[in-house]
Protein backbone atom coordinates (compact mmCIF):
# COMPACT_ATOMS: atom_id res chain seq x y z
CA UNK A 1 0.00 0.00 0.00
CA UNK A 2 1.44 3.56 -1.38
CA UNK A 3 2.04 5.55 1.85
CA UNK A 4 0.04 9.00 2.23
CA UNK A 5 3.04 10.68 0.70
CA UNK A 6 3.21 8.41 -2.46
CA UNK A 7 -0.53 8.96 -3.13
CA UNK A 8 -0.66 12.78 -3.37
CA UNK A 9 2.69 12.87 -5.38
CA UNK A 10 0.77 10.08 -7.15
CA UNK A 11 -2.04 12.65 -7.41
CA UNK A 12 -0.03 15.62 -8.53
CA UNK A 13 1.65 13.88 -11.02
CA UNK A 14 -1.36 12.87 -13.00
CA UNK A 15 -2.97 15.92 -12.98
CA UNK A 16 0.31 17.29 -14.44
CA UNK A 17 0.39 14.52 -17.09
CA UNK A 18 -2.96 15.41 -18.00
CA UNK A 19 -2.84 18.71 -18.66
CA UNK A 20 0.02 18.17 -20.16
CA UNK A 21 -1.39 16.13 -23.09
CA UNK A 22 -4.27 18.64 -23.46
CA UNK A 23 -1.97 21.49 -23.81
CA UNK A 24 -0.18 19.25 -26.52
CA UNK A 25 -3.70 18.81 -28.23
CA UNK A 26 -3.28 15.00 -27.52
CA UNK A 27 -5.55 12.58 -26.31
CA UNK A 28 -4.05 10.15 -24.27
CA UNK A 29 -5.31 6.37 -23.83
CA UNK A 30 -5.32 5.21 -20.24
CA UNK A 31 -2.31 3.48 -20.11
CA UNK A 32 -0.36 6.32 -22.08
CA UNK A 33 -1.47 8.82 -19.02
CA UNK A 34 -0.35 5.67 -16.53
CA UNK A 35 2.94 5.09 -18.00
CA UNK A 36 3.75 8.91 -17.93
CA UNK A 37 2.52 9.39 -14.65
CA UNK A 38 4.54 6.54 -13.43
CA UNK A 39 7.11 8.21 -15.12
CA UNK A 40 6.79 11.82 -13.24
CA UNK A 41 6.47 9.98 -10.06
CA UNK A 42 9.99 7.96 -10.19
CA UNK A 43 10.92 11.59 -11.27
CA UNK A 44 9.61 13.15 -8.51
CA UNK A 45 10.93 10.40 -5.28
CA UNK A 46 14.25 9.71 -6.88
CA UNK A 47 15.08 12.51 -8.83
CA UNK A 48 17.79 12.89 -12.17
CA UNK A 49 19.31 9.54 -13.21
CA UNK A 50 20.59 8.85 -16.72
CA UNK A 51 18.11 6.14 -17.02
CA UNK A 52 15.44 7.88 -16.35
CA UNK A 53 16.53 10.82 -18.28
CA UNK A 54 16.57 8.56 -21.39
CA UNK A 55 12.76 7.55 -20.52
CA UNK A 56 11.87 11.06 -21.01
CA UNK A 57 13.60 11.28 -24.05
CA UNK A 58 11.48 8.15 -25.79
CA UNK A 59 8.03 9.46 -24.22
CA UNK A 60 8.92 13.10 -25.52
CA UNK A 61 9.37 10.59 -28.90
CA UNK A 62 6.46 8.96 -28.68
CA UNK A 63 4.11 12.12 -27.60
CA UNK A 64 5.88 13.79 -30.98
CA UNK A 65 4.01 11.19 -32.81
CA UNK A 66 1.20 11.43 -31.27
CA UNK A 67 1.26 14.73 -32.40
CA UNK A 68 1.66 14.46 -35.42
CA UNK A 69 -0.85 11.89 -36.03
CA UNK A 70 -3.49 14.13 -34.10
CA UNK A 71 -2.44 16.80 -36.52
CA UNK A 72 -3.32 14.56 -39.26
CA UNK A 73 -6.81 13.67 -38.54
Amino acid sequence: MKTKEEQIIFQNQSHLVQRYFESCGICPSLSDICLATDLMVRWAMEGHSKELFGRFENLDKYIKTKQDESQKN
